[in-house]
């Protein structure tokens, strides 16, 4: 067991450093800076010697190799591949304690994990293939996260002995929905290439309500495949509709999980008060990097720990609800 405790860990980390890189992949548009996949141009690593460049222009005629957007795409892959070796070694663990100690040991967890994984490797694939389109970017952002949440509550099943099982109550439930739906609405507004959808704050555009929003192109229409998506292909008032509608959610979710975190800080609990404190700080920061990140034109740093504190953000509130539910 401890094993699987420790490979945990370092999965939790390696899946957290997946999701960070990939969105600094993104927001450096260099999603396809290897226009194929598995590898890059024919190799297995970036094609950089003037041999290999040569049958690049046979293979992929008028592609011009980018070795800096190639190189991050290319690490963000072995990362994710490491990532992935290391749920089977978990699974395999997991075989053998089951095996070994128990037939009611539960393999559940490490068996979706495994699954989830793979199908987040053809996510990759089709990121590439498809051409970044947004639907697949998103559900692959979506499975990272998936992945990221589910790694750390096996961890914290792996550590939890003696505990009294609570009840979660609606208000808390509640909120978990209003968190997922704010996370979508994020990774929508990032593969749309919408942060900039609303250029002023605390207004849009001057207005409280912008007119220039068109909502069925930013939420209904359907992109075709075969396009490049690199950059974006909608509408400026499709982007403002998408970015005005996250920024509303933002503020709805800010207050009603703010209520959730200040209610919980009063908490009898020590482990339930922490929880809410870690909640509470992840929350403020948040929003306060989303805020900066408008007034600054999307500064690539923050920008990229927005996509960084919405993981932490998620990790938080799946450990406030642990602690609620899983009283030791």
């Amino acid at each position: 067991m401890p094993y699987n405790k420790k490979i945990t860990l370092f999965a939790i980390l390696l899946a957290f450093v997946v999701i960070v890189f990939g969105a600094y992949v993104r927001l450096t548009d260099a999603g396809l800076g290897c226009p194929d996949w598995p590898g890059c141009y024919g190799f297995f690593g970036v094609p950089e010697s003037s041999e290999s460049l040569s049958e690049v222009e046979k293979t992929f005629p008028g592609q011009v190799v980018e070795s800096g957007k190639a190189w991050r795409e290319m690490i963000h892959r072995y990362i994710a591949s490491t990532l992935g070796f290391l749920i089977l070694v978990l699974f395999g663990l997991s075989l053998l304690q089951r095996k070994k100690h128990s037939e009611h040991t539960s393999i559940r967890l490490p068996f979706y994990l495994l699954m989830l994984v793979a199908f987040q490797g053809l996510l990759g694939m089709w990121t590439v293939t498809l051409k970044v389109h947004p639907v697949i970017v998103s559900a692959h952002l979506i499975g990272g996260l998936s992945t990221l949440s589910l790694l750390f509550y096996y961890y914290k099943k792996l550590n939890t002995v003696n505990a009294v099982i609570e009840r979660l109550n609606g208000f808390v439930v509640l909120g978990f929905c209003f968190l997922i739906i704010q996370i979508l609405l994020g990774g929508w507004t990032s593969t749309n290439y919408a942060a900039l959808g609303c250029p002023d704050l605390p207004f849009c555009y001057g207005q409280m309500w912008p007119d220039n929003m068109d909502f069925k192109t930013g939420f209904l229409s359907w992109q075709p495949f075969g396009e490049n998506y690199e950059g974006g292909l909608l509408s400026p008032p499709a982007r403002t509709a998408i970015h005005f509608t996250h920024r509303l959610g933002a503020v709805v979710a800010f207050f009603f999980l703010g209520g959730i975190g200040l209610k919980y800080l009063k908490d009898n609990h020590q482990a339930v008060k922490s929880a809410a404190k870690y909640f509470l700080a992840a929350l403020i920061i948040q929003l306060t990097i989303g805020v900066v990140m408008v007034w600054t034109s999307i500064n690539l740093s923050l920008a990229t720990a927005h996509n960084a504190f919405a993981a932490i953000l998620l990790l938080s509130f799946i450990n406030l609800l642990y602690s609620i539910k899983y009283r030791q």
